[in-house]
């Protein structure tokens, strides 16, 4: 579901998912999506458009590793669910 922003100044990608009727934030920094696409992070200098592509060819991860992070209840002190891949 397109709603999928790039945070520049951070280097990651924040989308929401619903859960329970609520909005939760997920977040996935730029160097676990290129952990996710096999690809190597060196001197990689990201722009919106590589993050957002990388974004879009692991959707199906990413959205995976959310539902089972919020399930497990996996959130940060904000109530946000910060990915990890690793």
């Amino acid at each position: 579901s397109d709603n999928e922003q790039y945070n520049a100044e951070l280097q990651q990608v924040e989308f929401f998912a619903q859960c329970q009727g609520a909005l939760i934030t997920c977040i996935i920094s730029v160097g676990n999506l290129f952990y996710l696409n096999d690809k190597n992070t060196e001197l990689q200098e990201t722009s919106e458009t590589t993050a957002l592509g990388l974004f879009e060819s692991a959707r199906f991860d990413i959205e995976e590793l959310a539902e089972q992070m919020i399930n497990d209840q996996d959130f940060t002190e904000h109530g946000n669910v910060y990915l990890k891949a690793r």
